[in-house]
């Protein structure tokens, strides 16, 4: 049997191997090729199935291997016998649910337990949910199958550009969270026989802490009807929409922050503002770079609009070479995200761009995702309201790290 380290390894690599296939089609501006998705798949789905064994090894009173095994097979089965349009669809309507969604649900409002958060929905999805949805054939008594894995962790990750950028992400989270941070070490010279003194850093931590997002999704209740595939994977891909947009669009504003969500990365106005020069972009990084803070993969994060001004000026007047160049800005990756803070100088509207080390940014998720079904609010209109909640907190754990501007 495989040691935790081992299967956590093993998990990582497939992580990378998925990101990259994400990554991929992203950076060419194309949907996922049907061998990529069936690739994307089979990777979630190992990831799912180490995860549990992981969770289980890790677990007391589970030593004996029959009993590891037999749980292993069960949580797969429950898990492959759930549908999320099923389960709205009872919910809104006052029917029982079947015995593996209960125990799908159950799982889900575990991990909200554990984590220290209350479920106070109908519906927990469990971070690592998936579902195989069977569709009858037009034949009596022949089925035709059709498999699809979905992982809910997977692609909010997929959806954030912050992770995309590198920004650690923690999941599996159990009350507030303290992250140490260290100033560094400093070094004298001393006489031969002079006392030494003391460089010792100063320790400091960041504190995370639990904070709800919620969003609602209006679905028609003849959507709730659709036993498909593609239904079940519309539903999933806005749940994690809604989630992921708003998160992000957090981080990337210019909100100050409360005990209620997590500060903007904008919440202190860009000292390095005004027309996008090559000069100024230089500065952005001679900051980071001069706090000793330009390590790993630094990167840039803008909007479209700021994309769209960094490719029309040129590095030095008059000559045919631009400011973003081939996706680079200097030698450092750009990537775009329309939820980056725009109108950031009273008057004038000017966006957002920031350069940094995305690893010392840190995006903590606490929990299951927690559904309410409500289908009375919209029910005029036919509808069901199915509410979002979700639980985040982010904070930069090196504000050296980071340096903000605006272009117009």
């Amino acid at each position: 049997m495989k040691s935790i380290l081992g299967l956590k390894d093993e998990r990582g690599l497939l992580s990378t191997k998925a990101e990259e296939i994400i990554n991929t089609a992203k950076v060419e501006k194309r949907k996922l090729t049907e061998n990529e998705s069936s690739d994307f798949n089979e990777i979630t789905t190992q990831m799912s199935l180490l995860s549990n064994e992981i969770k289980l090894e890790e677990s007391r009173g589970l030593q004996d291997i029959k009993e590891i095994t037999q749980v292993i097979t069960n949580q797969k089965t429950n898990m492959e016998n759930f549908s999320l349009l099923r389960a709205i669809e009872a919910r809104a309507n006052g029917k029982n649910l079947s015995a593996d969604t209960l125990r799908v649900i159950e799982a889900g409002k575990a991990e909200m337990r554990k984590s220290g958060v209350t479920a106070s929905g109908d519906i927990c999805l469990p971070l690592e949910y998936r579902a195989d949805i069977v569709a009858q054939g037009a034949t009596l008594g022949q089925e035709a199958v059709s498999e699809q894995k979905f992982g809910i962790l997977e692609p909010l990750k997929a959806s954030l550009v912050l992770v995309q950028a590198g920004a650690t992400f923690l999941t599996g989270l159990i009350g507030d969270v303290s992250i140490p941070t260290y100033g560094g070490t400093s070094a004298l010279w001393k006489g031969e026989v002079a006392i030494a003194a003391d460089g010792a850093g100063a320790f400091a931590e960041v504190n995370l802490s639990p904070k709800r997002i919620t969003a609602f999704i209006d679905i028609s209740k003849q959507f709730l009807n659709q036993d498909s595939v593609s239904a079940e994977a519309m539903l999933m891909k806005n749940i994690v929409d809604a989630v992921a947009l708003k998160l992000e669009a957090t981080i990337l504003g210019k909100a100050v922050g409360d005990a209620n969500q997590p500060a903007g990365l904008f919440a202190t106005a860009p000292s390095i503002k005004g027309a996008a020069t090559y000069a100024n972009m230089v500065a952005l990084e001679t900051a980071v770079d001069t706090a000793n803070a330009i390590v790993g993969n630094c990167k840039y994060i803008t909007n479209a609009a700021g994309r769209g001004i960094l490719k029309t000026v040129p590095k030095v007047a008059g000559q045919p070479v631009y400011l973003l160049d081939g996706g680079e800005l200097n030698g450092y990756p750009v990537l775009v995200t329309n939820n980056i803070a725009n109108a950031l100088q009273v008057g004038v509207d000017e966006n957002g761009i920031i350069f940094g080390n995305f690893e010392d940014l840190v995006i903590a998720q606490w929990g299951a995702i927690d559904l309410i079904v409500d289908p009375f609010t919209v029910a005029q209109y036919g509808k069901v309201r199915i509410v979002v909640n979700a639980y985040f907190d982010a904070k930069i754990r090196r504000t050296e790290s980071f340096k903000t501007g605006s272009l117009k």
